[in-house]
């Protein structure tokens, strides 16, 4: 009995010391075994911004004990603790919980990957993971493809009190490159992964008679050679592009595809997509482009896409040129958007454009002089007319939209959590809502709001909202110009406690919904 006993305490010793790294009994097991990390990762091989993950190799507790970069060497049985077993997850850009999450990966000994977990609900994979005999972690990082859903909430024909009205659906245009447990995911397959999928929410919206979503892209994911060169980048069109323009358009949901680029191109894995976080940061981050055959170029291939895929119903796609240009001379915006409308119409795309003016396209400064970073540009107002829209040989107005953002708070930035209330204001400070008004009726033209919002104080921001949603309907176009439309900013679950997520059971959808 006790022999028996002590037979058992020893095998239980020897698997512990497998499992849990019992180095002190087994010091020095094998000699001296080196990994290198050589995945490939997202984008281009040897261009700017190619972007490959670290190893992440940890020891028993979880803690990362070594930080592999690709390239980079390290015994995985050191780092670990364990002589026989390395377990390290991948991520992009570093080792913290901030960095991108790729995945968990087993490594066993000798040198093999024992297994491979990738995030749950989101779409990435380490695809043919191996080590080979010279110790190099062999394999590649992709996207993988989000199932569109056919089944959404379809959006009813019913009239409503302006044509266009719903959400913002944002996550993927925000960062280096795209991180794939933010992209906006509508599949029935992974709506069991509450915090990865945005199905229920926007079955909710559908539900409550929303029939417009903006869905903002990214110029630097869609291009990455640079602005107007090569290929769309198809890893990130058809895995998580296309699925959703599926899903939505087959809901007859409108669908407004946004170059979310501020008329910047911003190198795939080296510049933001937008503003960081950082509030020393350059905003926006990226290169300003005043080449028109650049925007005729990703225009013209991304809607040739869109033209050849059957299963979107192009009945319900809306293009939004250009989003918040800031700081370019305002009447060469102009000439690049008039010039992408006249080759849209040549390849016979007859439905909705929407333009958007400088200065972040804000609708309480269209009629003023555009400043930034000390330059001043001529107004929108001067500049966005029916007779230069004519000039420039585009004479039926009738599916051309002005895309004018407002949001309520004290700069209109949409940073803070109180709001305005003053909005018959004028002037350099005001809201100056009757001037785009009479703007728009001078030269009988249509708007939509695309982007407005209110922040989390709901005591300041409910009776503001209500009122501009109510000023939108009562200055509605009914054929001599005025709004057609709306989309608040924004919804997403990449946006986590951002205080201008708006949720089904947020206070601002209930204010919404009347005006629906």
């Amino acid at each position: 009995m006790k022999a028996k006993s002590i037979n058992l305490l020893f095998l239980a010793v020897l698997v512990g010391g497998f499992i849990f790294g019992a180095t002190d009994i087994f010091a020095a097991a094998h000699p001296t075994t080196l990994i290198t990390n050589k995945i490939t990762g997202v984008g281009l091989p040897g261009k700017p911004g190619y972007t490959a993950p670290h190893i992440c190799i940890q020891n028993e507790i979880g803690k990362v004990t070594c930080d592999l970069v690709s390239g980079a060497n390290a015994d995985p049985y050191v780092c670990s603790g364990n002589d026989y077993y390395a377990g390290a997850t991948l991520r992009f850009g570093g080792c913290t919980e901030n960095n991108a999450y790729l995945g968990y990966v087993g490594i066993g000994y000798p040198p093999a990957i024992q297994g491979y977990t990738p995030p749950t609900g989101a779409h990435i994979a380490y695809k043919n993971a191996s080590i080979d005999g010279n110790g190099n972690v062999l394999g590649i990082i992709d996207y993988t493809p989000i199932e569109a859903n056919f089944n959404l909430n379809k959006a009813t024909v019913i009239e409503r009190k302006l044509p266009f009205v719903g959400i913002n659906l944002s996550g993927l245009e925000f960062g280096k490159l795209p991180d794939p447990m933010t992209i906006p995911n509508l599949s029935d397959v992974d709506k069991v992964i509450v915090d990865r999928s945005d199905l229920d929410d926007t079955n909710k919206f559908i539900a409550g008679n929303a029939n417009t979503v903006r869905l903002p892209i990214s110029w630097g994911y869609l291009q990455l050679e640079g602005a107007g060169k090569g290929d769309i980048n198809f890893s990130y069109y058809n895995n998580y592009v296309k699925p959703l323009l599926e899903s939505l358009t087959s809901a007859n949901v409108y669908v407004i595809v946004d170059l979310h680029a501020y008329m910047r191109y911003s190198q795939f894995g080296v510049e933001y997509s937008g503003c960081s976080d950082d509030p020393t940061a350059k905003c926006p981050d990226g290169t300003i482009d005043t080449n028109t055959q650049d925007y005729q170029d990703v225009w013209g291939k991304l809607f040739d896409l869109i033209a050849a895929d059957s299963k979107i119903n192009k009945d319900f796609i809306m293009l939004d040129l250009m989003n918040e240009p800031v700081g370019i001379d305002t009447n060469t915006l102009f000439d690049i958007q008039a010039d992408v409308i006249n080759l849209l119409r040549k390849k016979n795309f007859a439905g909705y454009i929407l333009v958007e003016g400088n200065s972040w396209s804000g609708l309480h400064s269209w009629g003023q002089n555009s400043t930034y970073n000390n330059d001043s540009f001529v107004p929108n107002a001067v500049v966005f007319t029916r007779k230069n829209f004519e000039k420039h040989g585009i004479t039926d107005l009738s599916k051309i939209l002005i895309n004018a953002h407002q949001y309520l708070d004290s700069n209109f930035s949409g940073t803070h959590n109180n709001c305005r209330s003053d909005l018959d204001s004028t002037g350099d400070s005001g809201f100056n809502l009757d001037a785009f008004v009479t703007y728009l009726q001078e030269n009988n033209l249509k708007a939509i709001v695309t982007e407005f919002g209110t922040g989390t104080d709901s005591t300041s921001c409910s009776k503001p909202l209500d009122d501009f949603l109510s000023y939108l309907e009562k200055n509605k176009d009914t054929g001599n110009g005025g709004f057609v439309g709306w989309t608040i900013w924004s919804t997403g679950h990449g946006w986590g406690n951002y205080n201008l997520r708006v949720k089904p059971n947020s206070y601002q959808w209930s204010i919404l919904s009347k005006h629906i």
